[in-house]
């Protein structure tokens, strides 16, 4: 899709049932033995059910009117027999089910999760957090109630309403007959309910994922929110978005009401029916009084299926809205993919070299490089500086596959960038952004990524390699680290990042603005660490304070998005250019 922005699918108001069904399908699958056993389970309590009215019927007709006391004993032996069969194998479907549809939405998230990996950062730099949220949580809890509540207990309700009409047809032929214009009836209704709130229920779901991506925007801008003073528009906001869903919501409750106060109409319209024609039946002689009651019996059970089905409509509708809105984010399909017979790269041994390279972002926007060609050979350290804008952080973006190039090309170890396994490149690539992410946790946990397998050696190594001593006895490795670093300095942050990718031992070093709005105490300390670093690893520096670049092996310097400059700090100082103009701004020579 050239569009990832989920905007654009929720416009689809209308269900696709056959996809949704496909995926619900496709979910349901590995479980299929489960689903079959509480299936069987379900027949075995359905049997049982169907049994009452035989069992009233035989009671009035053999023991009651007959005045047979040992028959009725017998007749109420059998039923509280039949009643205690009925719940021991409605538990064992339920808890069955239960079971069942938590493992397979474990699936289904852990799949969902998977995938949000695998797309490309376009996509999240258009899309809101919350909006994806709704859909791993509130969406996969519709289809949970779906799988636990609604697909069995439907095919039951389907065999139950099928026997009931079997059963009747067989004692009564003609008497059974005058419910089907009622239930042809039912099932116009049922058909009208389902084309005309499917899209209400869309909605729905929909307006439930904005406001998840409302509240998940305003609530980490919550400070700029207080700042500007603008906490009552934030709130007319979210009332606005409150008022849709409480209105969408009104509506699709509307149209669950009406459908089943509709059918509960029928209810007692049947059970006149028959009471009318069997009562006439009874008096006459061509039927007894027993067959009528397990008739009336029968039209209550009858029922019971249908009303669970209105109450199983809404959830089915939500469900397939849910379905659908999954569905429509695993459709979603990343840009930039592996070749189809990718190298593998363990280790890197010569150089990175870019030969050429344009990129633009789309096919309507601006070149943002323009034939762009340098090697890093192993060990070595390139600086690339230029002003705000000028495509310095798209090159790091090339070189870690986070986009992809039009022309030229990228070649590590003389190997097609495009043609190496995306997952070995970014393992032999350490990224330190400007904008830092930690986990909650403890620091020795953000050094190690959460990853419980690297040894705390790799820490006292990296700690030692980058003389940050003093940094991490004020910082120690069980400190708990709050959500996103937030009781963390930006300069804090960045120093262990930066001690992370040498813990994490990756061979390519990117730091991309890494120095950038840190207090000069901080930037003198990060400052060293990375000619620390430049004596181990190979390096590519994106760099806004040129302070931090003299001692590069060379200094590119961007302009409109081509090479304007090159060269080592003392050469570019000396040709009085762009980066002379710069540096001289910078350091208020």
């Amino acid at each position: 899709m050239e569009d990832y922005e989920l905007y654009d699918l929720d416009k689809k108001e209308k269900i696709d049932y056959k996809a949704t069904f496909s995926l619900v399908y496709s979910l349901s699958k590995p479980y299929r033995k489960q689903l079959l056993t509480a299936f069987f389970y379900l027949i075995f309590s359905t049997v049982t059910s169907l049994m009452i009215p035989i069992l009233a019927k035989y009671a009035i007709d053999k023991a009651i009117r007959a005045g047979n006391a040992k028959y009725l004993l017998l007749i109420m032996s059998a039923y509280l027999a039949n009643s205690l069969i009925f719940l021991v194998f409605n538990y064992l479907s339920a808890m069955k089910l239960i079971k069942t549809g938590q493992e397979l939405i474990l699936g289904l998230k852990k799949n969902l999760y998977e995938h949000l990996l695998s797309l490309d950062t376009d996509y999240y730099a258009k899309t809101p957090v919350g909006k994806i949220m709704a859909r791993v949580q509130s969406d996969t809890s519709a289809l949970y109630e779906l799988f636990t509540q609604t697909v069995v207990s439907i095919f039951k309700d389907v065999l139950l309403f099928a026997a009931i009409f079997i059963i009747m047809f067989y004692y009564n032929a003609s008497l059974a007959k005058i419910l089907l214009p009622v239930v042809i009836f039912i099932v116009v209704i049922v058909k009208i309910f389902i084309d005309k709130s499917s899209s209400v229920f869309v909605s729905v779901r929909k307006l439930i994922g904005e406001i998840s991506g409302f509240l998940a925007e305003r609530l980490n801008a919550v400070s700029t929110v207080q700042s500007f003073n603008k906490a009552e528009q934030e709130e007319a906001a979210l009332e606005e978005l409150n008022m849709k869903k409480f209105k969408a919501a009104l509506k699709s409750e509307f149209y669950s009401i009406i459908f089943f106060m509709t059918l509960i109409m029928f209810d007692p319209v049947s059970k006149a029916l028959i009471f009318g024609y069997g009562g006439a039946a009874v008096i006459a002689g061509s039927m007894s009084l027993g067959a009528l009651v397990m008739f009336i019996l029968y039209v209550g059970q009858l029922f019971e299926p249908i009303f669970m089905f209105s109450e199983h409509i809404s959830i089915i509708q939500k469900s397939f809205s849910a379905g659908h809105r999954i569905n429509s984010l695993l459709s979603i399909k990343p840009k930039i993919i592996d070749s189809e017979k990718p190298v593998y790269i363990d280790s890197f041994k010569n150089s990175v070299k870019f030969d050429g390279v344009w990129m633009k972002y789309s096919q309507d926007s601006d070149w943002v490089l323009k034939n762009i060609s340098f090697e890093i050979p192993k060990g070595k350290t390139l600086a690339v500086a230029g002003k705000t804008g000028g495509g310095k952080t798209t090159i790091t973006n090339l070189l870690l596959r986070f986009n992809d190039y039009q022309k030229g090309e990228i070649t590590v170890d003389s190997r097609d960038l495009k043609k190496i396994n995306i997952k070995s490149i970014r393992k032999l690539i350490g990224l330190v952004q400007q904008d830092i992410y930690l986990f909650p946790g403890t620091v020795a946990e953000n050094l190690k990524l959460m990853d419980s397998s690297v040894e705390d050696s790799r820490l006292d190594y990296a700690i030692k390699i980058l003389e940050l001593e003093y940094f991490y006895k004020k910082h120690p490795l069980n400190k708990k680290i709050t959500e996103r670093g937030n009781n963390l300095s930006q300069g804090e942050k960045q120093i262990i990042a930066l001690t992370r990718s040498m813990v994490l031992d990756q061979e390519i070093l990117c730091l991309d603005e890494a120095t950038s709005n840190i207090d000069p105490y901080t930037e003198r300390m990060l400052t060293r660490a990375i000619k620390n670093v430049m004596k181990h690893k190979t390096m590519l520096i994106i760099a806004h304070r040129l302070s931090t670049i003299e001692s590069a092996d060379k200094i590119l310097f961007l302009h409109n998005g081509e090479i304007a400059e090159q060269g080592t700090h003392e050469e570019l100082i000396c040709l009085k250019g762009h980066y002379y103009k710069y540096y001289s701004l910078q350091s208020g020579i």
